[in-house]
């Protein structure tokens, strides 16, 4: 019969003091400056009321393109400005 030596067991390994206690400090805390997420902008919503005479001149003219009313006038607002040189 062979015997064997008991597995040695390591000592548990004790966290730096001085590191556990910035933990505890900062739990919770928001992160330094520099690793602060870019602020994202977001959409804006709004609602638009248009004259009917407006909107049937809007829909007889998207209806060449299959859009919808938004994607016409976001387009045509957008084609306006760069044409204007207001948009890059």
């Amino acid at each position: 019969m062979t015997i064997k030596k008991p597995a040695s067991q390591k000592a548990p390994v004790k966290p730096d003091e001085g590191d556990l206690l910035n933990r505890v400090i900062n739990a919770g805390s928001p992160p330094p400056p520099d690793e602060v997420a870019p602020i994202v902008e977001k959409d804006l919503k709004f609602q638009m009321v248009i004259a009917p005479d407006l909107c049937q001149a809007i829909d007889a003219a998207r209806r060449l393109t299959k859009t919808s009313r938004r994607a016409w006038l976001l387009q045509a607002a957008q084609e306006k400005l760069e044409r204007e040189g207001r948009l890059k």
